[in-house]
């Protein structure tokens, strides 16, 4: 092979340094590989360059000048930390060294072997480049971890089972569910775990079916005690997972707990039925009122119907403002009175610790408490500038309810000759839905009357 002098370049690019010795013919013989694509550089005794390749000098912007130079006095390899150390290593022990580097943006695996074609303690350095291998690890092990993020962040418990049902992993909200490692249930039959409480055979079933390319997954609801979180309703759902190039089946399973949408139903479902039975009752209560309204014009039986209702109304409003959860007995009694009792008058005596009537007492209550503050207006108490109205409430020791409306100070009292709307729908009314009972005394010197009921009926 014919040499070039330090500087030159021949028709197939060997770089090689003229020595007296013979060292640089051997090296050049060496280095005579530019066929070969990956970047080689050899180093002499003193660890400075003696030769290289045309794919070094493409990968290194290496030039001729760089022969006889150390690879530290060169601006891209100084970079490049220890390597003299690791020459020096290499030739040391004559045991070829590998290592990961970076040069500029790129990656390299640096393979440092000992010269063996004459050049006593020379070593051959070869640099692969890796930078878009590393690129796809890196990008892999980002996609990795952005997808382990994304599952971790998953609120409800996933878990991938293999073929024979086995759990192979799960994200971290299904080991929280388990109070477990992930070593400590990796490979645990999925059917054993929750103490056996997914240990059913039509589960089971549908996973093996799902796992076999068989039907789809239905969905699997699960009630029962579960460990560390009590009673829950849980639901299953599973789907195929199955990831590129590989042939194995796995199912990924979710659970979902559904035990507050299952009472919202349930709520629901009551709600509904409650507004039926109230609806029904309020209707008859109507019904009753139109029906059994009578007065001596129709101007009258107007207003009697029209202020029924309204006080069906006013208790409604009450009702809703506590959801339903019932009305407060005092304020019905000053609903009522208010309007014929202003404040700052002594007309009308309220008394009676605090109460909150269900719905359906308060309905009844409400139309006795119109009924008897309409009659005081026209007739009784109220109806005279000196009359006053009394009204009070207590429990008895055998948890019996009384409610005693009491009036004196208005004309005298009678007697009805015929029996009227309140002492007949009401007290029926009261009878047969709170087994109750409504008692008049027409007193000379005012009307008692007189609401008694069980106290589990208010």
């Amino acid at each position: 092979m014919t040499g070039l002098a330090a500087g030159d370049i021949g028709d197939r690019g060997e770089f090689r340094q003229t020595s007296g010795n013979g060292a640089a013919a051997n090296a050049a013989d060496f280095i005579n590989v530019d066929a070969v694509g990956i970047p080689i550089v050899v180093l002499g005794p003193d660890h400075v360059i003696i030769s290289f390749n045309r794919a070094a000098a493409d990968a290194l912007s290496l030039a001729p000048t760089d022969i006889g130079r150390s690879p530290h006095a060169i601006s891209i390899l100084n970079s490049v930390e220890n390597l003299e150390t690791w020459c020096a290593d290499v030739t040391g022990t004559d045991v070829p060294t590998q290592h990961d580097i970076r040069i500029g943006d790129k990656s390299f695996i640096l393979r440092i072997a000992p010269q063996t074609n004459g050049i006593v303690g020379g070593s051959v350095l070869t640099f692969t480049n890796v930078t878009a291998f590393r690129s796809s690890i890196d990008q892999a092990i980002y996609e990795r971890e952005y997808t382990k993020t994304i599952l971790n962040t998953v609120p409800d418990p996933l878990v991938v089972l293999g073929t024979d049902l086995r759990i192979m992993t799960a994200n971290r909200a299904f080991y929280n569910l388990l109070r477990a490692s992930r070593e400590a249930i990796r490979g645990v039959p999925f059917n054993e775990l929750y103490d056996g409480a997914l240990d059913l055979p039509p589960l089971t079933d549908q996973l093996k079916d799902l796992l076999t390319g068989g039907h789809a997954f239905q969905t699997f609801e699960i009630d029962c005690d579960w460990p560390e979180i009590g009673r829950r309703i849980i639901s299953l759902h599973a789907c195929p997972l199955v990831l590129a190039g590989s042939s194995n089946h796995m199912a990924l399973v979710s659970f979902h707990d559904i035990t507050e949408l299952k009472k919202s139903e349930e709520a629901l479902r009551l709600l509904a039925q409650e507004v039926d039975h109230r609806s029904k009752n309020l209707l008859a209560l109507v019904q009753a009122t139109v029906h059994f309204s009578v007065a001596e014009t129709p101007e009258a039986i107007k207003m009697a119907i029209e202020g029924r209702i309204q006080a069906l109304s006013n208790v409604h409003t009450l009702l809703a403002k506590s959801r339903w959860a019932g009305a407060d007995l005092r304020t019905l009694v000053s609903d009522e009175l208010n309007p014929y009792c202003p404040q700052g008058t002594s007309r009308c005596d309220i008394d009676g610790t605090d109460l909150t009537l269900k719905p359906q007492s308060a309905q009844l209550i409400a139309m006795v408490l119109h009924e008897l503050t309409t009659n005081a207006v026209k007739y009784g108490a109220l109806s005279a500038p000196k009359g006053r109205v009394r009204v009070e409430w207590s429990k008895a020791a055998n948890e019996s309810f009384f409610l005693r409306w009491v009036e004196v100070g208005g004309p005298p009292v009678k007697p009805p000759t015929r029996q009227g709307f309140g002492t007949g729908v009401l007290a029926r009314a009261l009878s047969t839905q709170l087994q109750g009972k409504l008692r008049f005394d027409w007193r000379p010197d005012g009307l008692l009357c007189e609401i008694e009921m069980h106290a589990r009926a208010l």
